[in-house]
């Protein structure tokens, strides 16, 4: 390959004084991100049938020589932002995302441009500083301690309070290898099986509810604990944990010589955003010496607003806290944070390097499960800096009151069923004929119940079908998932919403509510005539 070829390559896409000559294609690039910000499409979900898309986009070769930057950005639009579901659309209200204030944008471009990368001071000089203040940040409004405190721990760098992760998949990872640490001494070195036959434990296991997200139970097989060493607590009737039942189950593993090794709580689940009653799990970690881990990859980021931090009362007990960034603190995928009550609780992970990470150097890759970072932490530096805590709590706001208003039109709407409804914007429902309403009342009060699961199980399949219906539709999207612990002694499928858009109406509310009456009219019709 020749000189001339290479000299051309760097001159065309590594110059940046070539943008000048050529500003077309960063006009194009622009343009296409403040479309795409705007959420100007018709459509939030694509309408193209992705067995279809699969198809256009199978084989494997490389392509063999490059294309010009123009032609590229035509190819991005054309074959991906064309099939490609805006999240941020005012009627796309299924899963946890949210309009981005454009500032986000940009720090994502700064984040590229600076390319950082965290796991040691070398590499990551101010990033590092700024990690640290956000997590201090992040840190007071979970645990509330004094100033000396996050100024002492600032300024060790050897004793941190937390770690920014890749996701809360990897904040509930890193807490539970603590947690097996600490519960289990030695078990980071001479590996688990070593420490269980010298303990006497005839087993170990890790609690939460019936909600636990499931990359809990990931973690688990990935640290070598097993799936089977998870155990389910079922959920009251507001799908928060049922404490009698978690006392009888702590009571039968002691009786069994299982090794509790920590309790989950969660605030905010992400099926229905319910709280566990986070003071009485607290007490009773305190009493068994078990590890309190809470999960607030949804929820914690309410602290920011003083209205909603009486729901959050215990969390301050807690070993330990993951808080998701990228859902409720308006900031781009991925950007998470694990929070430990004890600055100490980190050196359960600590581990050193030669060339990176020695020991008294404050790299933070010390105590990080991850290697190579990036400086996530600018977004969240930057978006505190852009609202402060005013700001955030104005958002958080309009989204408790987009809430009220969904549950308001829900509840009038005598065709929807309203089955759950958190404090922190997620509510269930599904579409139930106001006649097949009366009829399950009255099949409940006759104490029929077979005829009622059988009805139950065809509100059941019609509201999966409407769901489908809905997204295939493409002009609005809403999830779904299964609930227990119901009034017809069994399963439930129900749709599922979070109100956190902010450029979310009620006019958008109610052409939902519309379009999913229709839908389920129309189906239950067909279903019917049968």
């Amino acid at each position: 390959m020749s000189e001339l070829f290479t000299d051309e390559l760097l001159r065309r896409h590594f110059d940046v004084d070539g943008l000048g000559l050529s500003p077309a294609v960063l006009e194009t690039a622009l343009g296409m991100m403040r479309e795409w910000i705007g959420a100007r499409r018709g459509h939030p979900y694509p309408l193209a049938a992705y067995g279809q898309l699969k198809r256009d986009w199978s084989g494997a070769a490389l392509p063999l020589d490059g294309m010009d930057a123009g032609a590229l950005l035509a190819e991005l639009e054309r074959d991906v932002f064309a099939h490609t579901a805006q999240l941020n659309h005012p009627k796309y209200i299924g899963h946890m995302t949210q309009a981005l204030p454009w500032m986000a944008v940009l720090a994502e471009a700064f984040i590229a441009t600076l390319n950082q990368n965290q796991v040691k001071i070398e590499t990551a000089y101010a990033a590092t500083l700024v990690e640290n203040k956000v997590l201090g940040w992040l840190h007071q409004r979970v645990y509330a301690c004094d100033e000396a405190f996050y100024r002492d721990s600032f300024a060790d760098g050897e004793r941190p309070i937390g770690n920014m992760v890749g996701g809360g998949t990897m904040g509930n990872l890193t807490a539970l290898a603590v947690a097996v640490e600490r519960q289990l001494p030695g078990a980071r070195k001479a590996g688990l099986f070593a420490v269980l036959q010298q303990s006497g434990h005839a087993g170990v296991a890790v609690l939460g509810s019936a909600r636990t997200h499931y990359s809990v139970k990931k973690a688990l097989a990935t640290l070598g604990l097993g799936e089977d060493a998870m155990c389910l607590i079922p959920v009251d009737a507001d799908n928060r944990m049922d404490v009698a039942a978690l006392r009888r189950t702590v009571a039968e593993l002691k009786a069994r010589r299982v090794k509790i090794l920590a309790l989950v709580g969660i605030a905010g689940t992400t099926e229905t955003g319910s709280i566990d009653p986070l003071p009485e799990l607290a007490e009773i970690c305190r009493r068994e010496q078990i590890w309190f881990h809470v999960d607030a990859a949804w929820g914690g980021a309410l602290l920011l607003a003083d209205r909603y931090k009486p729901l959050f009362r215990g969390i301050e007990l807690a070993d330990s806290v993951v808080i998701d960034g990228h859902k409720l603190l308006w900031v781009t995928m991925a950007q998470s944070m694990v929070l430990f009550r004890d600055a100490a609780s980190l050196d359960a992970l600590k581990h050193n390097a030669n060339y990176i990470i020695r020991a008294g150097s404050g790299d933070l890759g010390q105590t990080s499960l991850e290697g190579s970072r990036r400086f996530d932490a600018l977004k969240l530096w930057m978006s505190f800096k852009l609202f402060g805590l005013r700001g955030y709590g104005a958002l958080l706001g309009r989204a408790g009151a987009l809430t009220e208003s969904m549950r308001g039109l829900i509840a009038a709407d005598g065709d929807f069923e309203l089955t759950s409804a958190s404090q922190t914007f997620i509510l269930t429902y599904r579409y139930v004929p106001a006649a097949v309403q009366a009829s399950l009342r009255a099949l409940l009060a006759a104490g029929r119940h077979a005829e009622v699961a059988a009805l139950n199980g065809q509100m059941n399949d019609l509201n999966a079908a409407l769901q489908t219906a809905q997204k295939e539709g493409g002009k609005s999207f809403v999830s779904r998932t299964v609930l227990e612990s119901t009034a017809y002694g069994g399963e439930i499928v129900v749709l599922r919403i979070i109100l956190t858009n902010v450029t979310t109406t009620q006019q958008h509310l109610r052409e939902i509510l519309d379009e999913q009456r229709q839908l389920g009219a129309g189906l239950w019709a067909g279903t019917e005539a049968i």
